[in-house]
């Protein structure tokens, strides 16, 4: 075992399922695991020693209060891009709990039903996507049912994000 920790525990049994640990991504630039915890609505990170890859400290919140899922991070930007599969939007978090930086919401605020149940996002394959091309998996809302109770076919979407 890596690390255990209360912020990682799933929540009580319910449907559906709510689990803790969600998504997982290492930061190299900045020496950090950041990890979001969905049933306690976090989203932390943890310094690595880099000789070892063991954790170098505690975990550190770095924001509450959505149902992250998936995300992925760009260093360069200091933030990461964070999907809330039950709440049907994608998210710009700062990767440093300090930075002063607010959390934004970049795509699904109004409700888009193209974005319902977003789930895993990665960058795309050039390098030059990191923070600018997204690709999100839904599941169309069978998770949790859309504003709308209106379920979709699951999708890959390609996201075009704006400048930061």
């Amino acid at each position: 075992m890596w690390l255990k920790d209360p912020s990682m525990n799933p929540g009580p049994p319910v449907v559906p399922p709510q689990p803790g640990i969600n998504g997982i991504e290492y930061g190299r630039q900045a020496g950090y695991v950041y990890y979001t915890s969905t049933f306690q609505e976090l989203f932390l990170r943890v310094r690595v020693d880099p000789a070892t890859f063991n954790p170098a400290a505690a975990p550190e919140l770095i924001a509450t209060g959505s149902l992250w899922d998936d995300f992925d991070i760009d260093e360069k930007a200091g933030a990461a891009y964070i999907t809330t599969h039950r709440q049907n939007t994608l998210q710009r978090a700062p990767l440093d709990p300090n930075s002063g930086q607010a959390i934004q919401t970049v795509a699904g605020q109004p409700f888009d039903p193209q974005l319902a149940g977003p789930s895993d996002l990665a960058w795309g394959p050039d390098p030059q996507d990191v923070g600018s091309v997204a690709y999100i998996t839904t599941d169309g809302g069978v998770t949790a049912p859309p504003p709308d109770g209106i379920i979709r076919p699951a999708k890959l979407l390609r996201i075009d994000l704006p400048d930061s």
